[in-house]
């Protein structure tokens, strides 16, 4: 039955606490909590918040879910017609002194119950890993005249096994929030991903293998479609998740460009390509061509020596590796990219992290490449060895040199602008292959384009690899033009609003 009728919002004031770490290994939770029923009537239709027992935990270890402290709760219907309602956790406070924090280790569950407040199915549950931001229990709850519906709400800090420093002194406070009218909450864009992504080591829906994918063949329906978990980094404060395949949901629209996100890094934050400009009614629609990119452009101007794989560059003819490949001219295309970002990026810098850029120049001679990077000695450099060699893609970048980023403090200090290029690594766990083709993965536009590592030197020229226009990673000498497509990386924590999810035609959108 449709109507008429004014939002309906019920709350409830659920706890208010600390959190206290004594003698470095135990965390304690002390919290005091009052709540009133409440009624909000519009029309005929009437919604009643029933308390139960509030919710008291003092002096809490750290713990399993089943010694949380619980909340019990009643919403019923008394007036005349069906209702729909949505539950939120709202108007949060989570401070560490006077600082806002954040949680992960601080866990929620939602259970329906039965009227003597027995658990029953789990509705809902998550963590404080946002913060003050209010969070959606993706409740969607329809409810008849008269009818009482029970819950139990469960609130605990989670044991760890470890040290939970990251917990002292957490102080907390917040509401639910029943209404019949849902909100666009705006949410984590990292956390948002987390919730659909599988490890890449297992079989899961669209990878058959019981190893996980294999990267010495292309992404497809059953070697990887789909958000994925590092293997090896799962257990990491910040785990590396990576879109593989044809995926239709990592469309992000940022700083008034559409941009198709890669992966996430290793500090939390979220590594986006550069997909064009959002059509007039703000679609990321672009999927191929000269749309997609900024231009055009050479790596290096010249190429006839083993300092023109690089970024940036040193003196050529150098009998030294590190001469050789000294950060000391900028590369052609770095010029390109610094121009678009200072033309078109610099007011929302504060939002980027400054994340490392991996131009890959450490040396791996074979019978073949026998040569040690400098002059025109026949050189191979990481990437060709990992990913035409052995097919084994990496985001470890090997040499401090290699790893631009704008400040010191973890990589080389060279960079002026948080930007750069994609690594041939990070589009082979999305999906390219060296030599093989593939046109079904959201890195394909048809078109050849730069990528950051270097390939290598064949005694005459620079080459590094480029993706072609049948999606597979390529070598091309650096001389010759190629599309440039910037990529930069979000800051952790970074918000999305709510209400997109993800496609083209309804792109995720950074809230500023």
């Amino acid at each position: 039955m449709q109507m008429n009728r004014k939002t309906l919002i019920v709350s409830l004031l659920i706890i208010a606490g600390t959190l206290i770490l004594m003698g470095g290994s135990h965390a304690y939770f002390t919290a005091m909590a009052t709540s009133d029923e409440q009624t909000v009537q519009s029309g005929t239709l009437e919604l009643t918040y029933l308390t139960g027992q509030d919710i008291s935990l003092e002096n809490v270890n750290p713990t399993e879910e089943e010694n949380a402290g619980i909340h019990q709760f009643t919403i019923e219907n008394t007036g005349t017609l069906e209702a729909t309602y949505y539950m939120y956790l709202d108007n949060i406070t989570l401070k560490k002194g006077e600082a806002d924090a954040k949680s992960e280790n601080l866990k929620w569950k939602l259970y329906k119950a039965n009227e003597s407040y027995v658990e029953q199915e789990e509705v809902a549950n998550g963590n404080f890993s946002d913060g003050n931001n209010t969070i959606e229990m993706n409740t969607d709850i329809a409810i008849q005249p008269g009818e009482k519906q029970y819950y139990i709400l469960k609130i605990w800090l989670q044991e760890t096994g470890a040290l939970q420093n990251e917990d002292q002194g957490l102080i907390f406070s917040g509401q639910v929030v029943a209404t019949t009218e849902k909100k666009a909450v705006n949410k984590s864009l990292a956390n948002l991903m987390k919730q659909e992504a599988v490890l890449d080591n297992i079989a899961s829906t669209y990878v058959t293998s019981s190893t996980g994918i294999d990267f010495s063949e292309i992404s497809s329906d059953t070697n990887g479609k789909g958000l994925y978990i590092l293997n090896g980094t799962e257990n990491n404060q910040y785990p590396i998740m990576y879109y593989r395949g044809a995926v239709e949901n990592n469309n992000v629209k940022f700083a008034n460009f559409c941009w198709k996100i890669v992966r996430t890094t290793e500090t939390g934050g979220v590594k986006l390509i550069y997909n064009g400009k959002p059509n007039e009614s703000g679609q990321c629609m672009n999927t191929t061509g000269s749309s997609t990119t900024i231009g055009n452009s050479t790596f290096n101007a010249s190429h006839n020596d083993n300092a023109y794989v690089g970024y940036m560059y040193g003196t050529t003819g150098s009998s030294s590796y590190e001469e050789t490949h000294a950060n000391t001219n900028n590369s052609t295309i770095k010029g390109v990219i610094d121009n678009w970002y200072e033309e078109n990026m610099t007011e929302y810098t504060n939002q980027l992290e400054d994340t490392v850029w991996c131009n890959d120049r450490s040396v791996v001679p074979d019978s073949t490449y026998t040569g040690t990077g400098v002059g025109i000695e026949t050189t191979m450099y990481g990437a060709r060895n990992r990913l035409a060699v052995s097919k084994t893609p990496s985001l470890e970048c090997v040499n401090e040199n290699d790893r631009f980023t704008v400040n010191r403090e973890n990589g080389n200090g060279a960079l002026t602008y948080p930007v750069a290029l994609l690594t041939a690594d990070e589009i082979a766990y999305a999906g390219g292959v060296f030599a093989k083709s593939n046109s079904s993965y959201h890195l394909y536009t048809g078109n050849y384009w730069w990528t950051l590592s270097p390939r290598s030197f064949n005694g005459n020229s620079a080459g590094v690899f480029d993706v072609v226009s049948t999606g597979d990673l390529s070598n091309y000498n650096v001389n010759n033009s190629r599309d440039v497509r910037p990529a930069i990386s979000l800051k952790p924590g970074v918000k999305v609003e709510g209400g997109a999810d993800g496609t083209k035609e309804n792109p995720y959108v950074v809230v500023e």
